[in-house]
C-alpha cells in the first residue's frame, strides 16, 4: 500500500494585504516541488517525523473514517522548496499529501475539503486552488477566483534567516495595509495576461506592507530591477525572500554583468518561473 505525488511551491505573494477588513493574499505556483512518499510500514521508526504533515493526515484519516492506519502509514518528503523563506512549502508539502492520500484511498479531489484541512494546520497559501485566487489565508471566509495562473520569470533573492509560518501569525503584528484599490488593477492584468499589472500590484503590495515585515534590502532589489530592466518586484510576506519580475528570460544576461558588483552579499540568488497548472 504505497502512493506518491508532488506539488509546487509559491514564491511570495502577488498582493497580500486587507480587503474590507479580512486578510486576504494570491499567489502564482512555480517550478520547485515538493514530492511525498505514503507507505504502509509497522516499524517504529518515524522517518521523518513532521508534526504538520502528520497532524494532516490523521485528520484526513479520522475525517474519511480510516483512524486505523494512523499508525502504520508513514510520511517520506523530498522537497527541492526551501523552507521558511516564503516560498510555501508547508502548504505544497500538505498538498502533495492529499492528492497522494485520495489516491491511496481511491477518493476524489475535494477543494474545500483541503481548504478546510490545512487551514487546520496552519494559515494556508492560495495555491491550494487551480487558479489564481483571492484567498482568506488564516480562515477561509473569503475566496474569489481571479483567472488562470500566468508564467513569468522571478530572479529571487533569498536570505539566509527562516521564519516559522505559524509563529509569525501569532504575533502581536500591525495590521495589513487596505489593498482595494489595487484589486480591479490586478484582476485586469491576470485576464488579460497583462503582466506589467500585475508586476504594479505586487510591487506596491510588498512595499505597502513594510511595517510588518522589513526588508532591509529593498531598495537594493528596487535598484538592481531598473538595471535589469526588470517590470516589478514581489516578496514573501511572512518569508525571507524578494525577487524581480522579468518578462524577459534573456534580462538575466543584465543581471550577471552587475552581479560582480556584489551589491548583495550573503543572499542566494537564482531563477524560478511560475507555472500554469498546480496539479501533476
Amino acid at each position: 500500500m504505497e502512493s506518491t505525488a508532488y506539488y509546487p511551491g509559491s514564491v511570495g505573494e502577488i498582493v497580500q494585504g486587507s480587503i474590507e477588513g479580512i486578510d486576504v493574499l494570491t499567489s502564482c505556483p512555480i517550478n520547485l516541488y515538493t514530492k511525498v512518499r505514503i507507505f504502509e510500514d509497522n516499524c517504529t521508526y518515524n522517518y521523518q517525523r513532521n508534526y504538520k504533515t502528520y497532524k494532516f493526515m490523521f485528520n484526513m484519516l479520522k475525517r474519511w473514517g480510516h483512524e486505523s492506519f494512523a499508525e502504520t502509514l508513514k510520511i517520506y518528503i523530498n522537497s527541492r522548496i526551501p523552507i521558511g523563506k516564503g516560498f510555501a512549502s508547508s502548504t505544497a508539502d500538505l498538498c502533495a499529501l492529499y492528492s497522494a492520500l485520495i489516491k491511496l484511498f481511491k477518493r476524489k479531489y475535494n477543494e474545500i475539503e483541503l481548504m478546510e484541512e490545512c487551514l487546520k494546520i496552519e494559515p494556508t497559501d492560495s495555491i491550494i486552488f487551480n487558479k489564481m485566487t483571492l484567498f482568506d489565508y488564516k480562515n477561509g471566509r473569503f475566496k474569489k477566483k481571479i483567472g488562470s495562473y500566468m508564467e513569468f520569470y522571478v530572479l529571487i533573492f533569498e536570505g539566509k534567516d527562516r521564519i516559522n509560518t505559524i509563529e509569525f501569525n501569532k504575533k502581536d503584528l500591525p495590521q495589513h495595509k487596505d489593498i482595494s484599490d489595487l484589486i480591479p488593477n490586478l484582476i485586469e492584468g491576470v485576464r488579460e495576461r497583462n503582466l506589467k499589472k500585475l508586476a504594479f500590484c505586487s510591487t506596491e503590495s510588498i512595499v505597502r506592507n513594510q511595517h510588518r515585515l522589513r526588508y532591509d534590502f529593498l531598495e537594493d532589489i528596487l535598484n538592481i530591477m531598473k538595471k535589469v530592466h526588470g517590470i516589478g518586484i514581489l516578496g514573501a510576506h511572512s518569508g525571507n525572500c524578494l525577487g524581480i519580475i522579468l518578462d524577459d528570460v534573456e534580462k538575466l544576461r543584465y543581471y550577471k554583468n552587475y552581479n560582480n558588483d556584489n551589491e548583495l552579499k550573503g543572499y542566494s540568488t537564482y531563477l524560478v518561473k511560475t507555472i500554469k497548472n498546480v496539479y501533476n
